[in-house]
């Protein structure tokens, strides 16, 4: 019996999307819904459980391997999404779109914000937000958010706990929350345009560059060392291991294995990546067209 708001639409959604099983170490392309745009950003809750969002206020969840068209209620392109679990889950996009999923369904979060690329959560309650030349934080759940305004074009945003916090951009450099106040922090990499961020631990923090060197940076025990990604410009990343890191942007994805970062476009050179995250076992990027590949371990 269908009891929840949508659960119809949801079920016909499902019809003859179920997915074939990826071969164990290739990348592979997971049919998405008719109709699905461009794609943006991907999470995964679990292995079992992934949310990815889009143009057009698409979003599509992944569950008992397929993938189904969840209403979002809203038609603004969607940039960012993340959470604490499957019960917990905030997408963010233009116009100042805020959504929030408690597990049932999607609902609005008010927000005076313009346009928002990136979303990261620190807790269920502690929300931080970034897109133009603000980054916005909630302690509160959401109930209201305070702004702090900066200089440059704000791309995307990561923490490793809610007194370490970073956000990158374009002529921006990399700013940092130390639980009071923002600075700005120069991982030097010759430019001051940095697109990606990724704070896996406490002073463990990556970040891409977009010229003129297209490395990464890695911060480990206090010291920022230049990663060469074979000429990938990276816009996503997602750490998999202690050793292991991955990257995607532009038609490249990239691994990084401990030592030295490898980068192919498994999905043809016609295909822009936006984004990479992943679970146990699995990898996930996501890009034009309602792509979705995964890679099984």
């Amino acid at each position: 019996m269908l009891d929840e708001p949508g659960d119809e639409i949801l079920e016909e959604a499902k019809s003859e999307l179920a997915l074939p099983a990826c071969a164990s170490g290739s990348w592979c392309v997971e049919a998405t819904p008719a109709g699905a745009t461009t794609l943006h950003d991907v999470w995964a809750a679990s292995a079992a459980d992934v949310f990815a969002v889009g143009d057009n206020g698409t979003i599509l969840r992944r569950q008992n391997s397929e993938w189904i068209t969840m209403a979002s209620g809203t038609t603004q392109s969607l940039r960012g999404v993340h959470g604490t679990s499957a019960s917990n889950v905030w997408a963010v996009g233009m116009g100042g779109a805020v959504l929030r999923y408690n597990g049932v369904a999607w609902s609005t979060v008010a927000v005076t914000a313009s346009n928002i690329d990136a979303i990261w959560l620190a807790g269920a309650n502690d929300i931080f937000m970034t897109g133009g030349s603000t980054v916005w934080r909630s302690a509160n759940g959401g109930s209201s958010f305070v702004g702090s305004p900066m200089t440059g074009s704000l791309f995307a945003i990561s923490g490793a706990s809610a007194s370490e916090v970073y956000v990158t951009g374009e002529n921006s450099y990399v700013r940092k929350w130390n639980g009071s106040t923002w600075s700005t922090v120069n991982p030097g990499a010759g430019t001051s345009t940095y697109f990606a961020v990724l704070a896996v631990g406490a002073g463990d923090v990556w970040v891409s560059d977009y010229m003129p060197t297209k490395e990464t940076m890695h911060l480990l025990r206090g010291k920022w060392v230049a990663k060469g990604t074979s000429s990938a410009i990276f816009q996503s990343l997602y750490k998999s291991s202690a050793t292991e890191v991955w990257g995607a942007g532009g038609s490249k994805v990239g691994r990084f294995n401990g030592t030295s970062w490898t980068s192919s476009a498994p999905f043809g050179a016609s295909t822009s990546l936006w984004s990479v995250t992943g679970a146990p076992g699995h990898v996930w990027t996501v890009g034009s067209g309602g792509m979705v590949g995964h890679y099984v371990y």
